[in-house]
């Protein structure tokens, strides 16, 4: 998937492009393109749905789950000095690239079972917010407004590229995962995606730690590590992050530090993590650890929702 990512580097390096424009780069296929622009007077940006039908998947009335990509990000790019592609673009890369590379191997006769359902948003001129240790790079309209444009319904389970690259907590370079979040619980990973991510890299995987703090929507304002299990607020379906990780810490709006071979390993991770779910091969959870946890705690999703329902 090297040359998916680096058409996409190159794509995204033109502030002028947006959604229309990588939409029409796509081969033509079965998917299905959904486009909402924003803008406020603090920025723009397009949100972009791309639909990957499978052979058995919902969209065509078969009964195999459908994978949710998002391409998590605040934003590609900041005004000033370094024009360049900031670390906070590593998400949206990611989704953009999985989703080149789902459209060129239909082409060649490959469909894989299930639907994938690709989301991401281009926003090629972000703003700073004030962050330990490193600014975010934000998108112009707040995470509650934001995520609930990002996830979809359709969605069966959730995967969130997203970098995190900022912080202590993992010193490793290359992509990990996080444990999955359903519904304000945080659970164990799954067996079936670890050894996904062991086939991809070569390596043993790697967990990146979240904490109850992460899975609060952003406007509560206690500190997080990152949103990349921020959708969980906003949909019932199970979520891992799939954080893009370096030894040191590298805060979100540098800018020439994109890793081009970790950025290729991510998304063929979530190919095949996609591939595999569709197949029923692949679990994003155990879902006897959340029927546990219900049973045992009850709904625990309501403070999740402090912000966006008052």
């Amino acid at each position: 998937m090297l040359r998916e990512v680096m058409d996409v580097l190159e794509f995204l390096d033109d502030a002028r492009n947006g959604a229309e424009p990588f939409a029409a780069l796509l081969p033509e296929g079965p998917h299905s393109v959904d486009i909402t622009p924003f803008e406020s007077d603090i920025g723009k940006t397009d949100f972009i749905k791309i639909l990957f039908p499978g052979k058995s998947g919902k969209s065509a009335g078969g009964d195999a789950p459908t994978t949710g990509i998002i391409g998590s990000n605040g934003g590609l790019r900041l005004p000033g000095a370094y024009p360049g592609l900031a670390s906070d673009a590593d998400g949206c890369i990611v989704g953009l690239a999985s989703a080149l590379r789902l459209a060129r191997i239909h082409t060649r006769g490959q469909e894989l079972a299930g639907d994938v359902l690709i989301s991401t948003h281009i926003c090629q001129q972000a703003h700073p917010a004030p962050h330990d240790p490193f600014p975010f790079v934000m998108s112009p309209l707040p995470s509650s407004e934001k995520h609930p444009r990002l996830v979809d319904e359709r969605m069966d389970a959730i995967l969130t590229p997203e970098t995190c690259k900022g912080n202590k907590m993992v010193s490793h370079l290359g992509f990990a995962v996080t444990p999955p979040v359903r519904e304000g619980f945080i659970l164990r990973p799954h067996e079936s995606i670890l050894h996904i991510a062991e086939m991809v890299t070569g390596k043993a995987p790697v967990v990146f730690p979240i904490t109850m703090q992460d899975v609060t929507p952003y406007e509560l304002g206690v500190h997080h590590i990152c949103g990349m299990v921020l959708p969980s607020i906003f949909s019932t379906a199970p979520v891992v992050g799939v954080p893009l990780v370096t030894e040191i810490q590298a805060h979100p709006s540098a800018t020439g530090v994109q890793q081009p071979m970790v950025l290729e390993s991510a998304a063929r991770f979530c190919v095949e993590v996609a591939t595999s779910f569709g197949n029923g091969d692949c679990e994003f959870h155990y879902p006897g650890d959340f029927e546990g946890m219900v049973e045992a705690f009850g709904a625990v999703r309501g403070w999740q929702r402090l912000k966006k329902d008052g």
